[in-house]
């Protein structure tokens, strides 16, 4: 599967089963190596993805590899060792990228 088929498919499958994410609303953008961007945003009780979005100030905005990004969406990685070790660089609040993991862990997992 490709980066952006992977993003869709967990959208459907939290859009289709959000109660984990209802009172959930922030924005998320990934960086990634070599030159790809996508917005992943929860709001209202449902995510939307977004390719090559126009930067925003208020997302929370992890900076990895395409690969590093695979395994986090398989529920595969862990962004704490990954941020400690420099694979994951976050602007913004480190622990909005972990919330980020948590949601992602109880589709996954």
């Amino acid at each position: 599967m490709t980066t952006e088929e992977k993003l869709y498919a967990l959208a459907n499958q939290i859009n289709n089963h959000p109660d984990n994410i209802r009172d959930f609303n922030r924005s998320y953008q990934f960086e990634l190596k070599p030159e790809a961007r996508y917005s992943v945003t929860f709001s209202n009780g449902a995510v939307t993805i977004e390719k090559e979005p126009i930067k925003n100030e208020e997302a929370c905005i992890l900076k990895l590899s395409e690969a590093n990004l695979h395994k986090l969406l398989e529920g595969n990685w862990n962004p704490t060792v990954a941020y400690m070790t420099g694979q994951l660089k976050v602007d913004g609040d480190v622990r909005h990228a972990l919330k980020l993991h948590e949601i992602v862990k109880q589709y996954t997992g």
